[in-house]
């Protein structure tokens, strides 16, 4: 027993080790812990959950939204005139006369739909008739496709506007200016029309589902470029989107 002593010496010598759970509590901060599976702020919330509230549109907004949409009423004016395909001089001849009046008039009246700070229309107006005009010239046997542009600038892009501006809902995280609401309305509408249309004036006819997914996802790219933030009118980025995409699949899928 005589080495009892030296060892109980030694031993009171070494320091105790803490507990493993104990040297792992003390690495990691409290606060860290306490502010990973805290709540949300009210502010964080409210960033998330942003809305746009709906609002009555002005009599001057009604009229907008009557001139921008008219326009998409023309492919189906052509149903009940007999043509052929390609389009020949005496069509050409109609068309053009109908949108140089529509466009004349958008031009003379704009300051009865202008909105504040929106000095005048002229590139608006002349993007929205010009990119149409452009897909028919550069398409001879294929104008359906116009007709389609045509049909998702007026009733897919107008829809946006107005369902957004009357209805509101959660806004877009790129965009905060607009909603799903408006998003949403321009698919939808834009390929249901669109594709209406672009069945409509095809010739030899094809399968009227065919049509509307083309429409669908012509409608689904103008749409995401329209909703992007910017100050420009969006009438020729969306119209070159509907247009390149629709001619895009058009010559992919129909003969």
């Amino acid at each position: 027993m005589r080495y009892a002593e030296p060892i109980a010496s030694a031993a009171a010598t070494i320091p105790s080790r803490p507990h493993s759970l104990e040297v792992l509590t003390a690495s990691v901060p409290t606060l860290a812990i306490a502010d990973a599976f805290a709540p949300p702020s009210h502010e964080s919330t409210q960033n998330l959950s942003h809305t746009i509230a709906g609002q009555r549109l002005s009599a001057q907004e009604v009229r907008r939204r009557l001139w921008h949409m008219t326009p998409g009423l023309l492919p189906i004016a052509l149903w009940f005139i007999p043509h052929t395909d390609p389009w020949g001089w005496i069509l050409w001849g109609v068309v053009a006369t109908i949108i140089l009046a529509t466009v004349t008039t958008m031009i003379l009246r704009f300051h009865k739909i202008a909105r504040p700070q929106e000095a005048e229309g002229y590139s608006a107006v002349a993007a929205y008739a010009g990119v149409v005009l452009a897909t028919l010239l550069l398409l001879p046997g294929r104008e359906e496709v116009g007709m389609m542009t045509l049909a998702i600038l007026a009733f897919g892009d107008g829809s946006a506007t107005l369902f957004g501006l009357s209805f509101g809902g959660y806004s877009l995280p790129w965009n905060r200016r607009k909603s799903w609401t408006g998003l949403l309305a321009f698919i939808g509408m834009g390929a249901l029309l669109g594709g209406v249309m672009l069945w409509g004036e095809s010739r030899p006819g094809i399968a009227l589902p065919l049509a509307i997914t083309i429409g669908g996802l012509a409608s689904l790219a103008a749409a995401f470029v329209e909703s992007w933030p910017s100050k420009r009118n969006d009438n020729l980025r969306v119209g070159l989107t509907a247009a390149t995409v629709g001619t895009c699949l058009h010559l992919m899928l129909v003969p």
